[in-house]
């Protein structure tokens, strides 16, 4: 744009004449576009859009091989039914005065004021909960077992270790999901000074430190020691006691960690993504789900 200051001229009531400064905008005129020049632009405009799908192009079938790796999902078979359930004592929950009103949908009837859980329904929550944890586990996905009630300690423990996945049993540490960045630095600290204790390296510590660090390290061992080979957060997270972990079911439900857990009549199955009603109290009742979920486990084939 040009610019030019000129003079303009007026007359006012008494006839003198008035000098007035003005700014006058001169615009410059646009030229016309020549055929060659449209020509050029064209091209240049075509040339952009080949580029912009040639990438769209990869990026489709980079994510069409990513899926092909997903495996197709695939039917676990229980190897408990009905009468083993029974037996367990699945079916026996809370006094009806503890019943959660959303639990309702899986009991049979009350009798002597315990509720009766439907065993067809912990049956059908067992096979979808099975199922997924198959495929979950078929498909590459990092699986954590969590039980820290005496009932499920040692069999969560045991069934994790036999099936090569992460446990928790001590008790829940706020922030294990929500704040993994930090969890995930204290095994790394957890490795490097186990390490380092075992092969002598920290010859500049005293007696005191190095007792200190011992301390420490059975500290973290006692807490996160079932997560220590974890190399990112796990995908997928058992409970025992849905109701009874409520921080362990919280963080997950704020992220996309998926819940798998026994839910008893006092608890809410809808905060669970796959809820197993069944008795989480009865010692052979924990123990037969949390063996079939291991099960599930080993027999996707993949550690």
């Amino acid at each position: 744009m040009a610019k030019k200051i000129v003079k303009t001229k007026t007359v006012n009531r008494t006839g003198k004449k008035i000098v007035k400064k003005a700014l006058v905008i001169k615009e410059k005129k646009e030229k016309v576009l020549t055929a060659e020049k449209i020509k050029s632009l064209n091209e240049k405009t075509l040339g952009t859009r080949k580029e912009v799908q040639g990438t769209r192009k990869e990026e489709l079938e980079i994510k069409a091989k990513d899926e092909k790796k997903i495996l197709e999902d695939k039917k676990y078979n229980l190897t408990v039914g009905l009468k083993d359930l029974l037996a367990a004592g699945c079916h026996l929950g809370h006094k009806v005065s503890k019943t959660n009103p959303k639990a309702k949908g899986n009991l049979y009837k009350a009798i002597d004021g315990i509720q009766v859980f439907d065993l067809v329904k912990t049956m059908a929550g067992l096979e979808a909960a099975c199922n997924f944890v198959y495929n979950s586990k078929r498909n590459g996905k990092q699986i954590v077992l969590v039980g820290t009630k005496r009932q499920a300690k040692e069999v969560v423990k045991r069934v994790a270790l036999d099936a090569g996945v992460a446990y928790i049993t001590n008790r829940w540490l706020g922030g294990t999901i929500t704040n993994w960045d930090q969890i995930r630095k204290t095994i790394k600290r957890y490795w490097d000074w186990k390490e380092g204790l075992e092969q002598n390296k920290f010859t500049n510590k005293t007696k005191r430190e190095l007792l200190e660090m011992s301390k420490e390290l059975v500290r973290i061992e006692k807490n996160i020691g079932g997560l220590a080979k974890l190399d990112k957060l796990f995908d997928v997270m058992f409970v025992v006691d849905a109701g009874g972990e409520k921080t362990a079911v919280k963080e997950a439900s704020l992220t996309k960690v998926k819940i798998v857990g026994m839910v008893d009549t006092d608890t809410d199955p809808a905060k669970v993504d796959f809820p197993i009603p069944a008795n989480d109290d009865n010692v052979k009742s924990v123990t037969l789900i949390v063996e079939e979920i291991g099960k599930a486990i080993k027999a996707a084939g993949v550690k």
